[in-house]
C-alpha cells in the first residue's frame, strides 16, 4: 500500500501472501516474487510469549538477491512462570505419634492486613482449598501456592479423636527460598473419650480395668 510499515487492518492494509508454522528447524520459508515484505508472528510455541513487537522487516526481495533470498530472525523469550510453593500437613495422635487418616483441613490464605484468621465479615481471610483429608500415612498436601502466608483449619478429625479447642493453626509462610522444598507442618489430635476399638484396653477409659467398676477419671 506502498505506506511504510506493515498495515493489517484498515481501508487499505498490506496483502496476506501465506501463512507458514516453523519446522523442527525453527523456519519458515517462502517462495515468492520480489517486492518488500514482513513477517508477523501470530501464535507463539508453547511455553514462550509473543515478542513484543510481533512483526519483522521490511525484507526486500529484488532480482539481485532471488536467488540467495532475504532472512530474517525473530527471537522468542520464555514464558514466566510465578513461583509458587506448597505446605505439606502431617496429622498424628499426640501421645503416641502414629499417623492419622481422616482428618480434613481448609488452607486460608492471609489476604485482608488483620493478624490471625478471619472466615466471616466483610472482608474475610481467602480460602485456598476447601478441604483436604488426611491418608493413611497422615499426610495432606496443598501445592501450587502463590507466596504468601497460610492458615490451617481442622474441620473434621478421625474417629475417636476430638477437635482442639482452637482447630486453627499458622501462620506458615510460602517463600522463595522455600518454594523448592515446601513447608512441613506437623499436628497432633488427643483421643476423645470413650476411646473405641481395639485401642481399648483394660484400664484405659471406655473398659473396666481391672478390679474396677467401669468409672474413670478426667
Amino acid at each position: 500500500n506502498n505506506i511504510a510499515g506493515l498495515q493489517t487492518e484498515g481501508t487499505d492494509p498490506d496483502t496476506t501472501v501465506t501463512t507458514c508454522t516453523t519446522n523442527t528447524d525453527g523456519l519458515c520459508t517462502v517462495t515468492t516474487t520480489p517486492g518488500t515484505y514482513y513477517w508477523e508472528e501470530t501464535a507463539a510455541p508453547d511455553g514462550y510469549d509473543l515478542p513484543d513487537p510481533n512483526t519483522f522487516g521490511p525484507l526486500t526481495l529484488t532480482e539481485d538477491n532471488a536467488d540467495e533470498g532475504v532472512r530474517t530472525e525473530a527471537a522468542n523469550t520464555p514464558t514466566t512462570t510465578a513461583t509458587t510453593g506448597s505446605i505439606e500437613l502431617v496429622k498424628t495422635d499426640r501421645k503416641n505419634g502414629r499417623p492419622l487418616a481422616g482428618a480434613v483441613f481448609e488452607l486460608w490464605r492471609e489476604s485482608n492486613g488483620t493478624a490471625g484468621l478471619q472466615t466471616g465479615g466483610t472482608a474475610p481471610d481467602t480460602l485456598q482449598d476447601a478441604g483436604c483429608a488426611t491418608d493413611t500415612a497422615g499426610t495432606c498436601s496443598f501445592e501450587d501456592l502463590p507466596l504468601g502466608a497460610y492458615y490451617l483449619r481442622e474441620t473434621a478429625v478421625p474417629e475417636g479423636y476430638v477437635l482442639p479447642d482452637n482447630p486453627v493453626s499458622g501462620p506458615y509462610e510460602v517463600t522463595e527460598e522455600n518454594s523448592s522444598t515446601g513447608v512441613a507442618v506437623a499436628i497432633g489430635n488427643t483421643r476423645g473419650e470413650p476411646c473405641k476399638g481395639k485401642d481399648c484396653k483394660p484400664g484405659k477409659p471406655g473398659k473396666p480395668g481391672k478390679g474396677g467398676n467401669g468409672r474413670h477419671g478426667v
